[in-house]
């Protein structure tokens, strides 16, 4: 049964009913001021009296990013339902002694306030699971907080704590404690340091008796042709007879100028709707790659323990703090940005790939994001990418203004020769995501594939390790799009590896290169790819390690991504390179359907009507 409003806010759908939203919402600017105790007028500094008066049923409420200094003491009773309870992001010192009365409380987030202590209530929350109440004042926790009896994830990081409750100790339920940033004495601020397993691990070896335990389609893309193709196939809704038409040229000769990337009648041995399936899957396996995978880009193991649920990780679950407040929930990042703008260079001009014109695109790209899409400036975390494109001759010359300052990194870093002990300053992971869309329009010629990756990938990383991934991803792109090679079968995946990766060898031009680019291409498994590798989490190679290993373990796209972005390092990198060949392989119809529809409306919107273009250009059904 729904919720009965008593109060006076604006009315809400049913199936909104559930939950009260008051956050403001915050751009990266906003957010730095908000964390600076600017003061916003748009901020609320007190709960609205309609709530405070009156019974709601809400059962999630989300207040962050305010600036609410208390709360009134009959809250609990207001509210009496809530089992979610997001106070982040406010001005709170103290909490009333009637907070303990939140009794179907399971999730509770007071990060980023002033809570210099906790009631002595605190304790009555029986149903609490997941407590996070990092960066504030705290100088001491309740002594029984251990002994809730579902608390299993805790968050006490950046406090002023000399000690943890020994009850954590004795605890059966707790499994993540993230202490660090603290004045810990007992256990050492050291061990806390170490992360939470070696926390917990003290924790009970001093005060515990216990151990520590640590395809049918489900989706179908609203395809809308355009009037690219004049059939004589008497059965006008045919569009695969169409498409097998035109490959004999038997259509009219106006019609193939609109199909300029139309593929040769042997081009694939994949029927024309499965040829379609792999190329929209690749591209919406990119893209909801980069949307799950910011969820924990650069965060700790335990940081991602804490946060997310392995087994029901979703858009709505991701953090908002200084990294990810950049992007709102179900949008995609800067990686298949810089896919699009490939999609969009290839559209516009026929399927021509063209440096110059790209160059142009980035550039102004980088400046002002895609602003038919709200956006003011592109986020370019690609130190690379940043330095070629401020460059004054960069829109005439990429290609070279890349090499100079690659020469001039190497020179400055190596002397005379430069080997894998050169700065990585130039070989980042910036230019990965948009290789993989060249492995599209020409898939049936190789060399074709090869020569525009090296032309792309150029117009901004010209060190030899990046043009070998880019060829590498390209070619094997288009080698799932021929379709001589199942990818189900692991010989057949190793002979597809094979023959990318003699493609993409002949760039590396020193011994230490070539033996690393081997090691990632033969990666079986995440772990030996090392994501959080300190000082290289994005380095070129990652991602394609990543991307390898995710074939091999051939599991379903949604475990094969959510274990991959658990792991943490550059995870929204890693996981859009992943997501985009597993997309390709298992095609769009087979892609997590809840991760599908949780993308942003809009940009589903502004991206379809690009796919199809594309698939007009094709020929496609």
């Amino acid at each position: 049964m729904g919720n009965v409003e008593v109060h006076d806010l604006a009315p809400v759908r049913n199936d909104e009913r559930k939950e009260l939203n008051l956050s403001r919402k915050v751009n990266h600017k906003q957010y730095c001021k908000h964390v600076n105790e600017e003061v916003s007028e748009a901020s609320l500094t007190e709960l609205p009296w309609s709530i405070v008066d009156s019974i709601s049923l809400y059962e999630r409420m989300d207040i962050s990013f305010n600036e609410i200094p208390e709360l009134p003491a009959e809250l609990p009773l207001r509210l009496p339902h809530l089992n979610y309870l997001n106070l982040s992001y406010n001005r709170l010192k103290t909490l009333p002694e009637s907070f303990g009365l939140f009794f179907h409380l399971k999730t509770l987030i007071m990060c980023h306030n002033k809570l210099k202590k906790l009631p002595e209530s605190f304790t009555h929350l029986i149903k609490l699971e997941k407590l996070d109440i990092s960066y504030n004042a705290l100088r001491e926790l309740p002594k029984d907080l251990g002994n809730m009896e579902l608390l299993s994830r805790l968050n006490v990081a950046h406090n002023k704590l000399k000690t943890l409750p020994v009850s954590l100790g004795t605890s059966e339920k707790i499994s993540i404690v993230l202490a660090t940033n603290n004045r810990l004495e007992n256990p050492p601020q050291s061990i806390c340091n170490d992360g939470s397993e070696m926390t917990i691990k003290y924790l009970k070896k001093k005060f515990g008796t216990k151990t520590v335990k640590f395809l049918e389609k489900v989706n179908e893309f609203r395809r809308v042709r355009g009037n690219q193709l004049h059939s004589s196939v008497p059965n006008l809704h045919s569009a695969q007879a169409q498409y097998i038409q035109s490959q004999t040229h038997t259509t009219n000769t106006p019609s193939r100028i609109k199909t300029p990337l139309l593929p040769p009648l042997d081009a694939t041995e994949l029927e024309p709707n499965d040829l379609r399936d792999r190329i929209i899957g690749l591209i919406y396996g990119a893209a909801i790659g980069d949307a799950i995978g910011i969820a924990t880009k650069f965060m700790s193991p335990d940081e991602c323990q804490f946060h997310y649920d392995k087994d029901t990780l979703c858009y709505n679950d991701i953090v908002r703090d200084q990294h990810r407040v950049r992007w709102r929930r179900g949008d995609w990042t800067t990686n298949f940005d810089q896919f699009v703008l490939v999609l969009d260079s290839i559209i516009q001009w026929g399927g021509v790939v063209d440096e110059l014109a790209f160059a142009k695109q980035l550039k102004a790209w980088n400046d002002k994001g895609f602003p038919e899409l709200g956006d003011s400036e592109g986020i370019a975390f690609s130190n690379t990418i940043t330095k070629v494109v401020n460059e004054d001759t960069y829109l005439n010359e990429p290609h070279a203004v890349s090499a100079r300052l690659l020469r001039r990194s190497c020179d400055q870093s190596c002397g005379d020769s430069c080997d894998q002990e050169d700065s990585l300053e130039f070989c980042d992971n910036g230019a990965v995501a948009r290789s993989l869309v060249l492995g599209i329009p020409l898939f049936h010629d190789l060399e074709e594939v090869e020569l525009n990756a090296i032309r792309i990938c150029k117009a901004s990383h010209c060190d030899p390790r990046c043009l070998a991934v880019a060829v590498m991803l390209a070619v094997f792109v288009a080698l799932l799009l021929q379709g001589r090679h199942n990818p189900d079968r692991p010989e057949k995946l190793e002979e597809m590896i094979k023959i990318a990766s003699d493609t993409a060898e002949k760039y590396l031009n020193t011994e230490s290169h070539l033996k690393e680019f081997k090691y990632y291409v033969n990666c079986t498994d995440y772990e030996s790819v090392d994501v959080t590798e300190a000082g290289a989490m994005s380095y070129v190679m990652k991602p394609l390690g990543c991307a390898l290993a995710g074939l091999r373990k051939c599991m379903d796209y949604r475990s094969s991504i959510t274990d991959l972005v658990m792991l943490a390092g550059d995870s929204n990198t890693n996981a859009c390179i992943t997501g985009a060949l597993l997309g390709c392989k298992i095609g769009y119809g087979h892609l997590p359907t809840k991760w599908l529809t949780g993308l942003r409306s809009q940009q589903v919107e502004w991206l379809n009507v690009k796919i199809n273009l594309l698939l007009d250009m094709m020929g496609m059904p």
